[in-house]
């Protein structure tokens, strides 16, 4: 039993220095970026996976923070990527900026924080995890393959489109226009306005109609859908 020990010791110590990767697993490190938002009128946050929470400040500029975090999927003896030499990218084309993480097997959990004035444009697409939004927009689309999204906006026309998750609107009666939503298994429920609902076994559907012009449009797969209009 001794040697079997002290072989399998022996194998982790030259296992480690011919693949030093293996040793710093649990790997992490913080980005940040400030960017002058003078000139940028439409925002769009694109990951893999982890979690993006957009959010409203009193601020001039946009204010990114994203935590990387190395993930082992394919075995223990897999390489990890070095986050050490990961950076945010961000593009700009015209008015339009664009943030991402160019690297894979990468947990990235974003914090991005938007100045007072109204975007244009919102837009997040996440391939698995949680997007959370409070910051209001003109335009403001999330599209979710597997996770949950919760946006809960003063103002805008909104569009979800969820593949498997929980998805959560909550936004101003006097923003609201033509609402619809659906799911293809799960309920959907709307509340805070004369709307009609539809459920079967499988799945539902919701109309409304508020008292403003912008759109609602929701689609989730497997997973419920609520809307929730406020005074």
């Amino acid at each position: 039993m001794r040697r079997f020990v002290f072989a399998l010791a022996v194998f982790f110590l030259v296992f480690v220095a011919v693949r030093p990767e293996f040793a710093a697993a649990a790997s992490e490190v913080t980005r940040s970026k400030t960017i002058d938002a003078a000139d940028i009128n439409s925002l769009t946050v694109k990951a893999a996976v982890g979690a993006v929470r957009i959010e409203r400040a009193e601020i001039d500029a946009i204010e990114v923070q994203v935590r990387l975090k190395a993930k082992r999927t394919t075995g223990i003896f897999s390489s990890l990527p070095d986050v050490e030499t990961i950076e945010v990218s961000a593009t700009t084309r015209g008015d339009q900026l664009t943030l991402e993480i160019d690297a894979k097997n990468v947990e990235e959990r974003w914090v991005v924080r938007v100045p007072a004035k109204i975007l244009s444009a919102l837009s997040v697409k996440l391939a698995v995890g949680g997007v959370s939004i409070t910051a209001p927009a003109k335009r403001i689309e999330v599209d979710v393959g597997v996770g949950d999204a919760n946006l809960d906006v003063p103002s805008g026309a909104i569009s979800l489109t969820l593949g498997t998750g929980d998805g959560s609107i909550r936004t101003a009666l006097k923003n609201a226009g033509p609402i619809e939503g659906k799911t293809g298994v799960g309920s959907a429920s709307i509340s805070g306005v004369n709307g009609s609902v539809r459920s079967s076994t499988i799945g539902g559907s919701i109309k409304g109609e508020g008292k403003g012009r912008e759109p609602i449009e929701a689609t989730v797969g497997v997973g419920d859908l609520s809307i929730t209009l406020y005074e």
